[in-house]
């Protein structure tokens, strides 16, 4: 147990005592005692300026045995010195707190759930400000309906884990009003846990944001709220980019040779193509455009090629070069690139392991040789590297 009481050779009682105002931190009170003298916990806190006002040293003292006490519950109930400390340096406001009157209502709140001891302490170290900023009665109302969407506790720990401040969002004016304008949409139950779960993010945005985003997917993408799953990835990349992001993506894709009915269709078949970086799309276009000769056509009838690494591609291209040249195979390069790992060694590799190892050593990396394959890597990635559409 942490030595919350030392305060070094100072005394405690004085005619006046400077500390911080009551609407500032209180990080200058806790660095001349606490954080100052437990080697526990760092100086950081002591060591950010601030303007000083003469105040009753009862009041400085009841401030300490306080925070005190909040830190000694803090660790009661499961967190460790690391987690204390990370709390008192970054969130010094609430070692205010009064233990029985705001801290343990809430926790009792969160066992009463179901949050085990692990998962409580989770939830407290990634949320610190879940104790402070948010009531009782409305972190009950939010666990509740994140429980009647989701059908569980461990759903709701799920997505509490991946958007930590998920609880903190307002209820009444995002979460619900965003799942039932989802729900509006046509988007199912089902799809919207999942979404909830998996990035609830999309949910506890500005609902007026939503709403527009909704508006752009139909409207600028052409995606009918019809087609149910694209409609909803649509919607997620509107959310991400929002009117602006929108309009740099296009000009994006128009720098690199695009129409916008190129973009237009592209971002209809494949949205997520959308959130590609200028990078990302430069790698692409100067292998498939530049050094293999392929169009702007080409890609969009294949749009995956788009999303996949340059390290799938390389590796897959060299492989299904060498079969090409010795007329092993007849196949396009999106049949190649798109079928699944598994399949692409069943079809690609394996039935010529005897005849080329090479093929098997270099495209599962068990051994890396001067083979057929690496040759042609090396040759893609040169400046002499020419094709076309097969």
């Amino acid at each position: 147990m942490l030595n919350l009481c030392s305060i070094g050779s100072t005394p405690l009682l004085r005619p006046t005592t400077l500390v911080r105002p009551h609407s500032a931190s209180i990080a200058s009170d806790l660095s001349q005692g606490y954080l100052v003298n437990n080697p526990a916990l760092s100086r950081r806190a002591a060591s950010t300026p601030t303007t000083l006002t003469k105040v009753p040293v009862c009041r400085s003292a009841e401030k300490k045995n306080n925070s005190n006490s909040t830190i000694d519950f803090l660790k009661d109930i499961g967190l460790d010195d690391s987690q204390v400390k990370k709390i008192a340096n970054s969130h010094p406001r609430l070692l205010r707190s009064k233990v029985e009157k705001t801290l343990i209502p809430k926790i009792k709140v969160l066992k009463d759930f179901g949050f085990c001891e692990s998962e409580l302490i989770s939830v407290i170290a990634s949320n610190p400000l879940l104790l402070t900023d948010v009531s009782r009665d409305r972190l009950l109302a939010k666990l509740d309906f994140l429980k009647s969407i989701l059908g569980g506790v461990e759903n709701v720990l799920t997505a509490v884990k991946k958007v930590r401040w998920l609880l903190y969002a307002s209820l009444t004016t995002k979460l619900q009003p965003n799942f039932e304008l989802l729900k509006s949409y046509g988007i199912s139950d089902e799809r919207l846990q999942k979404l909830l779960v998996r990035s609830p993010m999309y949910l506890i945005c500005d609902h007026k944001h939503a709403q527009e985003s909704l508006v752009r997917v139909e409207q600028v993408l052409g995606i009918p709220r019809e087609s149910s799953a694209m409609f909803l990835l649509g919607f997620k990349v509107m959310v991400s980019l929002g009117k602006r992001g929108l309009e740099f993506k296009f000009e994006m894709f128009k720098r690199y040779g695009w129409s916008e009915s190129d973009v237009l269709v592209m971002a209809k078949r494949l949205p997520l193509c959308l959130l590609m970086s200028e990078a990302r799309l430069k790698t692409r276009v100067d292998f498939f455009i530049n050094k293999l000769g392929y169009k702007i056509g080409d890609l969009i009838a294949c749009l995956p090629l788009l999303t996949f690494s340059m390290e799938r591609i390389l590796r897959r291209y060299a492989v299904m070069q060498v079969l090409q040249e010795r007329e092993l195979i007849n196949h396009s390069i999106c049949t190649v690139m798109t079928c699944t790992e598994s399949r692409f060694l069943d079809v690609y590799v394996l039935p010529f392991k005897d005849e080329l190892p090479e093929l098997y050593e270099a495209h599962t990396g068990k051994k890396l040789v001067d083979s057929s394959v690496q040759k042609v890597e090396e040759a893609v990635l040169s400046d002499g590297v020419g094709g076309g559409c097969n």
